[in-house]
C-alpha cells in the first residue's frame, strides 16, 4: 500500500510540473496574441484564471482532471475508452556454475560434460515486457476491463546475431466482467488452482520453480468467481470454477500446430477452487485455498489416460516485515501444468507400445522480509518429485521432453530487491539446482542474477 501511495505521489507531482509548464506556453501565448491584435485582446472578456502550482496542489479534482486528459491525449484507442500502455525493461547479467538447460533462465541441471566445463557468463533483455490494459463500459451491469503482456522470449533467430533478436510472445490475454462481489474471467493466464508465484527478476519469463513444484502454466479457459463477505470478521469466501484448454507438454511445429494429447481426448479439462481471504486493512491478513484440476489424455493410439491433481495454497503477513506463502500439489499426468518435471507418461522405448502415466508430488515455499518500502529479501525452496515406482516399470522409460524424464528436481533461491522509486529496480539472485534422473546420478548446479529494471 505505501508503495502504490509513493507511485501516486510521484504521478501527482510530475502533472503539477506538467500544468505549470503547460500554464506558462498559455501565458505566452497570450502574450505573443495580444502584442500581434491588440484591439481584438482588449475587446475579448477576460479567461478564467488558470490555477497556479500552490493552488492546483489543494484542488484534487483539478489535478484529477488533468491527469485524465494527460493519459487521454498520449494514448487513444478506437473505442476512444480509457487505455493505459506499462512495461518493465529488464536487464539480467547472469554467471551459471555448472551445466544447465537453459542458459539465462536454468531450470534444470545436467551431468558436467553435456555443457560447458567451467559454465557460462552472459546477458540478455528477453525478459523485457509491454502490457495494454483498456477500461470499457458498462455490460449487463458490470464493469468492463482487458489486458494483454507480451514479452521477447519467443525464442532466438537462427541467424549472425540472432541471440539477441528474441521473438515476440503472448504471455498473458484476458477480458473480465466485474460486479459487485462477481467476476467473470475469459482469457489466459495463472490457472486459478495455483495462484501464487515466488518473488524473482531473474525468472520473469516463466515464473520461479516452474519446474520444481510451481504449477503456472498460462493456459487459455473461461472462469467465474464469487466473493461473499463474512461479517464481522473482515474475512471473505471466496468460490472459483472454470474451464480450462487441456494442454500437454509436447512442443509444437514452428509454424503449424496439431492437436495435443489432453485435446484429443475431445473433454475439455475443469478446475475449482475454495478459498479465504482476509484483508490487509484487519489484524493478520491472510489468504489460503484448496483446489483441484481434472482432465483426460489420449497419447497416440494408447488407453486413455486421467489427468488430475490435488491443490493448495497459501500467503500469511506476519508483523509489518514478514510474508510466508507457499503452494502445494499431487497429481497425475501433469506434464503440461509444469508439473512431473513437464512430464505425464512415460513409454518403454521410442516404439511408445505402451505407456504408464506419472503420480507426482511438489510445491514450493518462500520467505519474504520487508525491511522497508525500498528493499526487500526473499528466501524460497521448491520441488517437484515422480513417483519412483512408475519411473520403474518400464527399464529405460522413454517421456516427451529432451533428456527426460527424471526423478525429482529441486532449486533453492535467495534474492535481494532494491527499488528506489516507482520506475527503477535493481535485484541480485543466487540459485542452486538438483536434478536427478529417472536412470542415473544427480547433478547440480549453480546460478547467479544481476537484474536491473526500467518500469514506464
Amino acid at each position: 500500500m505505501s508503495r502504490e501511495l509513493e507511485q501516486t505521489k510521484a504521478e501527482l507531482a510530475e502533472s503539477r510540473h506538467q500544468i505549470e509548464a503547460l500554464r506558462q506556453g498559455l501565458e505566452e501565448l497570450r502574450a505573443q496574441v495580444q502584442s500581434a491584435h491588440p484591439a481584438a485582446a482588449e475587446a475579448s472578456p477576460p479567461a478564467a484564471a488558470e490555477p497556479t502550482t500552490e493552488t492546483a496542489d489543494q484542488d484534487v479534482a483539478f489535478l484529477a482532471a488533468k491527469i485524465r486528459e494527460q493519459h487521454q491525449a498520449k494514448v487513444e484507442s478506437g473505442s476512444k475508452y480509457p487505455v493505459k500502455i506499462s512495461g518493465l525493461i529488464l536487464f539480467n547479467a547472469y554467471n551459471n556454475n555448472g551445466s544447465t538447460d537453459i542458459v539465462d533462465l536454468p531450470n534444470l541441471a545436467f551431468p558436467r560434460e553435456k555443457g560447458p566445463a567451467r559454465g557460462d557468463l552472459g546477458a540478455t533483455l528477453r525478459q523485457s515486457s509491454l502490457t495494454v490494459e483498456v477500461n470499457g463500459p458498462k455490460v449487463f451491469g458490470a464493469a468492463s476491463s482487458a489486458n494483454v503482456t507480451v514479452d521477447f522470449s519467443g525464442g532466438s533467430l537462427p541467424a549472425s546475431y540472432g541471440v539477441t533478436a528474441g521473438f515476440v510472445r503472448m504471455r498473458r490475454a484476458n477480458a473480465y466482467l466485474n460486479w459487485k462481489n462477481t467476476t467473470l474471467h475469459i482469457g489466459q493466464d495463472t490457472p486459478l488452482f495455483s495462484p501464487l508465484s515466488p518473488t524473482s527478476y531473474a525468472t520473469v519469463q516463466q515464473p520461479a520453480f516452474s519446474w520444481a513444484g510451481n504449477l503456472w502454466v498460462w493456459t487459455p479457459g473461461i472462469d467465474v468467481q464469487q466473493r461473499v463477505a463474512l461479517k464481522g470478521s473482515g474475512t471473505t469466501l471466496v468460490l472459483q470454477g472454470g474451464i480450462l484448454d487441456p494442454l500437454t507438454e509436447e512442443p509444437p511445429d514452428f509454424v503449424e500446430r496439431d492437436a495435443g494429447a489432453g485435446e484429443q481426448a475431445h473433454v475439455p479439462a475443469i478446475d475449482g477452487r475454495i478459498g479465504l481471504e482476509r484483508s490487509a486493512e484487519v489484524r493478520f491478513p491472510f489468504s489460503i485455498g484448496f483446489a483441484g484440476y481434472h482432465a483426460r489424455q489420449r497419447h497416440l493410439s494408447l488407453p486413455q489416460v486421467e489427468s488430475w491433481t490435488m491443490n493448495a495454497d497459501f500467503k500469511i503477513r506476519m508483523g509489518g516485515h514478514f510474508e510466508v506463502s507457499g503452494e502445494w500439489y499431487q497429481g497425475q499426468a501433469v506434464g503440461g501444468l509444469g508439473g512431473g518435471i513437464w512430464t505425464s507418461v512415460v513409454y518403454p522405448d521410442a516404439t511408445h507400445s505402451a505407456i504408464q502415466p506419472l503420480h507426482s508430488t511438489g510445491g514450493w515455499t518462500q520467505l519474504k522480509f520487508i525491511a522497508n518500502r525500498f528493499f526487500e529479501i526473499n528466501g524460497a525452496m521448491g520441488q517437484d518429485e515422480n513417483e519412483g515406482k512408475d519411473l520403474r516399470v518400464f527399464p529405460h522409460p522413454v517421456g516427451d521432453i529432451e533428456d527426460g524424464p527424471f526423478k525429482k528436481n529441486r532449486a533453492e533461491f535467495v534474492n535481494f530487491i532494491y527499488r528506489p522509486n516507482s520506475v527503477l529496480l535493481f535485484a541480485l539472485e543466487y540459485r542452486h539446482l538438483v536434478t536427478t534422473p529417472a536412470v542415473g546420478l544427480k547433478s547440480t548446479a549453480g546460478h547467479i542474477n544481476l537484474a536491473v529494471g526500467v518500469r514506464f
